[in-house]
């Protein structure tokens, strides 16, 4: 490959070789990259219920605003009676866990604003998740990542709290 050249052209070969064909390629078998590892799957059951029963006890006659709109609680416990209403957050056949709701009420100002706001939305409100991203401005695509993050800080003010009670 020492040899001057004095013009380039696109099949210039060195001497004595021969010119290659376009079928002298050989195919080679695809080798498809590894699979990146997946991280576990996590079982977010727990914290969902958790946030469930904290939705319907803070829209109950037992929440935190019980005392600021009880007709409000009056008008639904006497839409259920007439068989008015086929579901509410109330809805009486579902325990509400009071102790564990007001402990998720307490860890949730110990979470950032905007992932309160997302929680109390979703569980409280039940507005539907497209609005929710409209109303804070999340790209739709991103909800239920910032959901999960949302989840999972509610999850960590949680153990938080527990341990300030067991102290």
């Amino acid at each position: 490959m020492n040899d001057r050249r004095s013009t380039i052209t696109l099949n210039w070969r060195p001497m004595g070789t021969p010119a290659r064909r376009r079928d002298d390629f050989a195919e080679v078998a695809f080798v498809a990259p590894a699979p990146a590892p997946q991280p576990p799957a996590v079982d977010r059951s727990a914290i969902e219920e958790r946030l469930l029963n904290w939705g319907r006890w803070a829209k109950s006659a037992d929440g935190p605003f019980a005392a600021a709109c009880m007709t409000g609680a009056i008008c639904d416990t006497m839409r259920k009676a007439a068989g008015l209403v086929e579901y509410s957050l109330n809805n009486s056949s579902q325990a509400i866990d009071t102790n564990d709701a007001a402990l998720v009420g307490r860890a949730m100002v110990r979470i950032d604003f905007d992932q309160r706001r997302l929680l109390g939305l979703l569980y409280v409100e039940q507005e539907r998740k497209g609005l929710i991203a409209a109303m804070l401005r999340i790209p739709p695509l991103e909800f239920d990542r910032h959901l999960v993050e949302a989840q999972d800080a509610i999850d960590a003010a949680l153990l938080l709290c527990i341990n300030a009670n067991s102290k």
